[in-house]
């Protein structure tokens, strides 16, 4: 009899646990909120060496932006207007200034870092250093 109660306490508890775990394990039923679709596209970039450079985005207000650019040198920008990072304005968009100063002129890469949501999106484009 002390056998058939233990084994029949366990089935109950193994019974229990797989209901409350059942109903543990339902998909809640809050409403999930949609973010819109990410936009991210470069309005302007140029350069004319020892003059200015400028690169422009266009993208969801309050994106936090990083920008790099490669000269055709290979070697990178290193202008202090180009570090730290920039937000999107209230109309999404953010634009970078620079001196370049490269003894290369020619096809540059500029390269955004876009931070939207907690999720990274890059981006490139290549112009001209004139």
């Amino acid at each position: 009899m002390r056998v058939w109660v233990g084994k029949s306490l366990i089935a109950v508890t193994l019974a229990l646990a797989l209901i409350l775990g059942g109903v543990a394990l339902q998909p809640a039923q809050a409403a999930t909120q949609r973010l819109p679709a990410f936009t991210f596209a470069f309005t302007c970039a140029s350069a004319v060496d020892y003059a200015s450079g400028r690169v422009c985005v266009h993208t969801r207000a309050g994106t936090v932006l990083t920008l790099t650019v490669r000269y055709c040198s290979g070697y990178l920008a290193v202008s202090k207007s180009l570090k730290g990072t920039l937000h999107a304005n209230g109309a999404g968009n953010a634009s970078w200034w620079w001196h370049p100063m490269t003894k290369c002129r020619g096809r540059a890469i500029a390269t955004v870092r876009a931070i939207w949501h907690g999720v990274t999106y890059w981006r490139t484009d290549a112009f001209i250093v004139r």
